[in-house]
């Protein structure tokens, strides 16, 4: 149970995007890849653990039975970008009729259909994100703007379901489902599609500012070094104060007025998106 619990913590706190931004640039990406790690580790023990707990039986969706039929998934775990949206579209039509919501098997027969699409979700943006980060082009960061939007439908469909079931597992004896949709009731999605956009692309920015100030030599300015890994690294290992000031400073004067102009009006975005959703503001949203 106790993995159990670590999967749904930690996909409901990646799951709605536009809400989900950090300010600090490296604790995010390491957050995310551990995030990742978790939800492929886990979830299959987790869809066990929901059949034999509670009753759940897995079912074929896929009538094809034939010794020659393909996995529509690779069992190899290749992320498929294309495959995989489609197939959490047409999985998204086939999501549980809650009658109600204080129904716990219900509850968690919901889960189990929630959990295959939100990794498969995570997974493809895990994936374009490392395309961005590691080749920042235009190209990359319109892929993963095109993909916020693909996934936004999913997260207007789930959060208003979470909280109606979190209504009611308040007050359930299983301090797990409290937890669970204690979290996934959490966070924000936004209706506008410009506002998705929007934020998408003031992220990128950001993403591209980091990723691509540098800092040079004071006595050799064609000797230059970016964030990642070598500031990040001198920081975590350098003991001599002039040397750890050099790069102190040369990183904020490098990065500093350009990130404002940019995470202004990325943190309006926020707390707008939060406001619609009933928090008073993105700080609220978090804390909840």
């Amino acid at each position: 149970m106790k993995n159990f619990i670590i999967l749904l913590l930690f996909i409901s706190s990646s799951q709605f995007s536009i809400s989900s931004r950090k300010q600090n640039h490296y604790d995010q990406r390491q957050l995310e890849e551990i995030i990742e790690i978790l939800k492929i580790k886990f979830t299959d023990e987790l869809e066990e653990l929901i059949s034999t707990n509670y009753n759940i039986e897995h079912h074929n969706d896929n009538p094809k039975q034939s010794e020659n039929y393909e996995p529509e998934v690779d069992p190899n775990d290749h992320v498929d970008i294309k495959l995989w949206n489609k197939l959490n579209e047409k999985d998204m039509k086939k999501m549980p009729v809650i009658d109600d919501y204080s129904d716990e098997a219900m509850a968690m027969q919901w889960l189990k259909w929630y959990i295959p699409i939100a990794k498969r979700y995570s997974q493809v943006g895990a994936l374009l994100n490392w395309n961005y980060e590691t080749n920042i082009t235009k190209e990359n960061q319109a892929a993963m703007t095109a993909q916020n939007l693909i996934r936004s439908p999913f997260s207007r469909l789930v959060l208003p379901i979470a909280k109606k079931i979190n209504e009611h597992m308040k007050y359930s004896k299983d301090d797990d489902l409290k937890r669970i949709f204690g979290r996934l009731a959490t966070g924000a999605t936004s209706d506008n599609n410009d506002d998705v956009k929007r934020t998408s692309k003031l992220h990128g920015q950001l993403e591209d500012i980091y990723s691509t100030t540098k800092v040079c030599e004071l006595n050799d300015n064609k000797k230059c070094y970016t964030l990642s890994p070598y500031i990040e690294r001198l920081m975590q290992i350098e003991k001599d104060y002039d040397r750890l000031l050099w790069a102190w400073k040369g990183w904020h004067d490098g990065c500093g007025n350009k990130i404002r102009s940019v995470y202004l009006p990325y943190i309006d975005l926020l707390n707008k998106n939060s406001k619609e959703n009933g928090y008073h503001d993105l700080a609220v949203s978090f804390s909840t």
